[in-house]
């Protein structure tokens, strides 16, 4: 390690004394970690301290983290600090350029306790200043902390640093992930938006038997099995019983389900104790300040609040029989202020970090029952931390809205590693056009779909159309799921995203008008997706002359009429294609 002169570290509160060294090693070129060693003069609660760098601000155009949304240009949230913790974001930022390449991704190797970031454009220098914010929000008492800092400014595609980040992660004891059973990467079957809380167990067998046949393998049945009501409230949460009017016989309609070769998974709001339930009654004086409307947040620094929750979902797995849980709202769990109860005392002070042991300690009990349990996370929590505790990472919910599905699902692959990504529930008007339709499936190509409609209420043509998709999404699985990942364009929301393997490409448009490059084509098979409204899309096939036959289908798999032939070709050239169509191109002989 050399003596670290880059990183500037200050403690934002005068009387709190602290020494502090940093010193950094190169791995490679442009890819360093600075390990940084705060003492403190004694034990105690630490107040804020800052760690702050400046960049040149040369070649910089957009900026990236797990929470952004779509605006990726340097001053959006100018002057707002982004906040990572255990059940929240992740701590990394990244600079990228024009083209997409790499300028600074920086993350931090504690994704436990609450961290804050910011990354400011300074007008006055042209500088990039980084920011990052220690011990804002209360952590276990302590007397010395350690922490490193990986900087990546290797002129490499953005997703390739985030991937390092990524496996940087995954290297460390503490995040080490869960295993990810081949079935995470099935496709579902959701209840929640053709359901909401308007939940029978036969229209739930109904739409199981209905979407199997698609090619479904799983279920998960949302908000509802667990009261009479249907307000779409959660003032009923925490009690975790069936609602009998509902479901006479749970247990036999799980093991129908099941018989249909479709796995079973089961949801549950994991902070909230409603103020209808029992669980209120009990654990009134163990919650977070901070309620969700009519619920209240339950308090995981407490013991017996941790073995309260762990009990349910151990009793589901095992008493019902479940595949998996489907595990809500885990971001409640905040990074702020506590109260403190007179009946029971907190053997934790930081609530990110007894979150950690919540989660720790329920997946130990759930793979000991199954060690292939389904787990279930949703955006935003979905760092390092929550891919100890879970196998599947969903969008948030977007529905009917094909652009942040999209989106959400990608950023979710840039640091997901070998951990399923879905999307949000799919779902569209019965009126809609089946090409349009379409359009909220290829957004989420590269994630597992999570369908929620039901047949009576689609036409026979979006039926058609979805069973082409998910015909289409199995057979393309292994390349979509794990081949090269390459989304294209970030700042643009990826107008062009590909994958590779070592035999086949597969490129989807998802704007009119844009070129697809496929003038370094490594594979001999090559499928593109149009993903737009347009009749055509245009192709680059470089300077070398290029041949290729093109068959193209439309939405509900039907072939247009006629077969394409690209002779020896060089440069743009256009392919007609059904909007949200197929072509696939096959590599011919130029003198046949």
């Amino acid at each position: 390690m050399t003596t670290d002169c880059f990183l500037k570290i200050t403690s934002l509160q005068a009387e709190q004394v602290i020494t502090s060294k940093s010193a950094y090693k190169e791995i490679q070129p442009g890819l360093v970690e600075h390990q940084i060693d705060i003492q403190f003069a004694r034990v105690t609660t630490p107040s804020p301290v800052a760690i702050e760098w400046c960049i040149p601000l040369i070649d910089i155009s957009g900026k990236w983290h797990p929470l952004i949304k779509s605006d990726r240009s340097l001053t959006s949230g100018w002057c707002e600090y982004v906040d990572s913790y255990a059940t929240k974001g992740a701590p990394v930022f990244s600079l990228f350029s024009e083209s997409g390449e790499n300028r600074q991704t920086f993350a931090l190797s504690d994704a436990i306790n609450p961290i804050q970031m910011r990354v400011q454009v300074e007008e006055d220098t042209a500088e990039v200043k980084c920011e990052v914010i220690l011990f804002e929000a209360p952590t276990e008492p302590l007397d010395h902390y350690s922490v490193t800092i990986l900087i990546d400014t290797r002129a490499i595609p953005h997703y390739e640093a985030l991937a390092q980040v990524s496996q940087w992660w995954e290297a460390m004891p503490l995040y080490k992930p869960a295993p990810v059973p081949a079935q995470a990467y099935d496709p579902v079957y959701s209840t929640w938006y053709s359901f909401h809380q308007e939940l029978t167990e036969d229209a739930i067998e109904s739409c199981c038997e209905w979407s199997q046949t698609m090619g479904c393998k799983t279920v998960i049945v949302d908000d509802g099995w667990q009261t009479d009501d249907s307000n779409k409230g959660y003032q009923f949460c925490g009690d975790w019983e069936i609602a009998r009017s509902k479901f006479p016989n749970f247990s036999a309609h799980v093991e129908r389900i099941q018989k249909l070769d479709m796995r079973y998974m089961l949801w549950f709001s994991v902070p909230y104790a409603g103020l209808e339930s029992q669980a209120w009654k009990t654990f009134e004086d163990r919650t977070l300040p901070k309620p969700f409307d009519n619920a209240a947040c339950l308090d995981p620094r407490y013991p017996q609040v941790r073995a309260y929750l762990i009990e349910f979902y151990r009793r589901a797995i095992q008493d019902w029989q479940l595949d998996g849980l489907k595990l809500d709202f885990v971001d409640q769990f905040t990074a702020e202020v506590t109260t403190e109860s007179a009946r029971e005392t907190a053997d934790m002070r930081s609530v990110p970090a007894a979150a950690d042991r919540l989660l720790s300690d329920m997946m130990t009990q759930l793979q000991a029952l199954n060690p292939e349990v389904l787990i279930e996370f949703r955006q935003n929590y979905i760092g390092p931390a929550m891919r100890k505790y879970g196998n599947i990472l969903r969008a948030n919910d977007c529905p009917n809205d094909a652009l942040s599905n999209r989106v959400r699902t990608i950023d979710l692959r840039l640091l997901a590693g070998s951990t399923a990504v879905h999307s949000d529930m799919i779902m569209w008007n019965r009126n809609e056009s089946p090409e349009r339709a379409a359009l909220q499936l290829w957004a989420t190509l590269f994630s597992v779909p999570q369908i929620s409609v039901k047949p009576e209420d689609i036409s026979k043509q979006q039926d058609q159309m979805l069973r082409f998709y998910l015909k289409f999404w199995n057979s393309h699985r292994e390349l979509l799921m794990h081949g090269n990942f390459k989304p294209s364009q970030p700042q643009y929301l990826y107008p062009v995203v590909k994958v590779e393997s070592a035999d086949a490409t597969l490129v989807a448009l998802y704007q009119n008008n844009h070129i697809v490059d496929v003038s370094k084509l490594r594979s001999r098979k090559l499928t593109v997706v149009n993903a737009t409204e347009s009749q055509r899309v245009v192709i680059d096939l470089g300077e070398q002359a290029q041949s290729y036959q093109v068959k193209a289908c439309d939405c509900m798999g039907q072939p247009t009429a006629n077969t394409q032939i690209i002779k020896q070709q060089t440069g743009l050239y256009s392919i007609s294609m059904p909007a949200s169509g197929v072509a696939e191109l096959s590599p011919i002989d130029a003198h046949s």
